[in-house]
């Protein structure tokens, strides 16, 4: 029975520093304000801005960290990325990538460079909201300095 216990609480802390590694993996850097969330599900997946043929904001880049360059490591960065951006109320996702083999890295890794990405062209009224508190605050923040 203490074997049991102890197993678990051994797999129970595994599975926190697991989740605590793949947390520090990611770091966002907000560029503009933070709206209601959206689907994941439902964020789109652009490649240049090009593929953008709605008017937009960028909301924050994301960067997701120390991937192995393999398929299934990608495909889990970019559905890490689009419930990130998904909780800031992003629309779509921009994706780059930066691959550390380029620098010769004897462990080659890939860091994912999102953008998030809110169109503008049917704002909510709290949308429009976010937008006039992040302002306010912006000039809040300029006229402390």
């Amino acid at each position: 029975m203490k074997a049991k216990f102890l197993l678990a609480v051994l797999g129970g802390m595994m599975l926190v520093g697991c989740a605590t590694l793949q947390q520090a993996d990611t770091d966002w850097i907000a560029i503009g304000p933070e709206f209601p969330p959206t689907k994941a599900k439902e964020i789109q997946l652009v490649s240049g801005r090009q593929d953008i043929t709605r008017p937009y904001g960028n909301l924050g880049m994301l960067r997701v960290k120390n991937l192995k360059p393999d398929r299934d490591s990608m495909l889990m960065g970019i559905d890490k990325a689009r419930k990130i951006a998904a909780s800031k109320g992003a629309d779509a996702i921009q994706v780059n990538q930066y691959n550390s083999a380029e620098d010769d890295a004897a462990d080659p890794r890939i860091t994912l460079i999102v953008y998030a990405i809110k169109y503008v062209d049917h704002l909510t009224p709290e949308d429009e909201k976010a937008i006039e508190e992040f302002e306010v605050l912006g000039m809040l923040n300029e006229s402390n300095q």
